[in-house]
């Protein structure tokens, strides 16, 4: 995570962002909303019949523990964010829950049932989009490693019109091979909610129930 020193102009913008909106989707640059189907999308395949734990990377408000609360799901949350302002307003809001640093999380010998991640690698962190590219499939693979059950984090696709300066699209199909070779075999890409962005969701256990050639859905 050595990297982190360079999203100073990530932090920036969230700061400036929430100092203007307060705490709402604008805050975390999702002025047009749809919060709930991306968060549907993410969480569709959690194992809701057990306590479990979930790690909210780039957690900016924390507006998914407020829609886990919604959906009455006992859970262990986590969430994650470098921005500062973010953190301390999310201690206040949800005192029971954990609020790391990047660093923190991935220093930590810990493992959590789920981790996802929403919106959080849309902003491009360098100018150069591949090594943008680069540093986010390296970090996928640090979280991957953290999960217990899976991974699951959206992107925008680069199968649109047009691609803001600022913004990451990654191709779904790139991506899903990256994962089935660096990651696992067991994989859902769902691009069924949006027309322009997709989730991919990452299980870390593929092994084949033998002899019936099937996944093991639940442990």
């Amino acid at each position: 995570m050595k990297n982190l020193i360079k999203l100073d102009h990530i932090k920036k913008i969230y700061s400036e962002s929430f100092l203007i909106n307060g705490d709402s989707p604008n805050s975390v640059q999702w002025p047009k909303g749809r919060q709930k189907e991306r968060f549907d999308a993410l969480c569709k395949n959690i194992n809701t019949l057990n306590n479990f734990s979930i790690v909210d990377f780039g957690c900016g408000l924390a507006h998914l523990k407020d829609y886990l609360d919604f959906k009455n799901l006992s859970c262990n949350y986590i969430g994650v964010d470098i921005v500062t302002e973010f953190l301390e307003a999310n201690k206040l809001k949800h005192s029971n829950c954990k609020f790391l640093s990047p660093t923190e999380l991935l220093e930590n010998n810990e493992s959590y049932d789920y981790i996802v991640a929403s919106g959080t690698f849309s902003i491009l962190y360098e100018s150069d989009s591949e090594k943008h590219k680069d540093y986010v499939l390296s970090l996928l693979k640090d979280l991957f490693k953290k999960s217990k059950q899976y991974l699951s984090v959206n992107f925008m696709t680069d199968q649109v019109d047009f691609i803001q300066e600022t913004a990451f699209h990654i191709n779904p199909m790139e991506l899903y091979d990256y994962c089935s070779k660096h990651l696992s075999k067991r994989i859902i890409l769902d691009q069924s909610y949006m027309p322009y962005e997709f989730t991919i969701t990452v299980w870390k256990d593929d092994s084949i129930l033998r002899p019936d050639n099937i996944y093991n859905i639940y442990e």
